[in-house]
């Protein structure tokens, strides 16, 4: 415990606590192959992408399709957009110990982080119900790992 602070109190000295570089998704996929798999084939790593010529030069678009391109050049919506940059935690030593990783800057997404773009003045003006779509994201739960499982043994046959 009093590493875990005293790695803290550094962090924060050097401005850590402000903001953290983003690492980018494939130092993710490192560890979180699964995770970076669910990832990539979701809308959120093509957001960008689904914009015409014209919404990609449109600042009001970006913010919710590429939110993190002109701080981080992250061109999407990544991992470290909704979990936090992940200079401080990325480290695999860091990761192992939950209370630190958290610490350092992991965040975990909520209703209201993910209602930052997903609300009523969204151009889509389709409902969002935070519990169904979280079901579209998730990533990480042993449900998602079950239908993963499903899904590989229903091509087998």
């Amino acid at each position: 415990m009093r590493l875990r602070m005293l790695c803290f109190a550094v962090l924060l000295a050097s401005g850590a606590g402000r903001a953290a570089d983003f690492t980018g998704p494939d130092s993710c996929k490192a560890c979180h192959a699964q995770a970076y798999d669910a990832w990539k084939q979701s809308k959120h790593s093509r957001a960008r992408d689904s914009l015409s010529a014209q919404q990609q030069k449109d600042a009001r678009c970006l913010s919710c399709h590429a939110p993190n391109l002109n701080d981080q050049n992250v061109s999407n919506v990544s991992c470290e957009t909704c979990h936090g940059g992940g200079q401080f935690y990325a480290s695999s030593y860091v990761m192992k110990d939950a209370e630190l990783v958290r610490l350092v800057g992991l965040q975990d997404p909520s209703e209201k982080s993910c209602r930052a773009c997903h609300d009523a003045s969204s151009p889509s003006l389709r409902a969002f119900d935070f519990v169904e779509k979280l079901k579209l994201v998730d990533h990480w739960t042993a449900e998602r790992a079950k239908r993963a499982d499903a899904r590989a043994e229903a091509s087998k046959r």
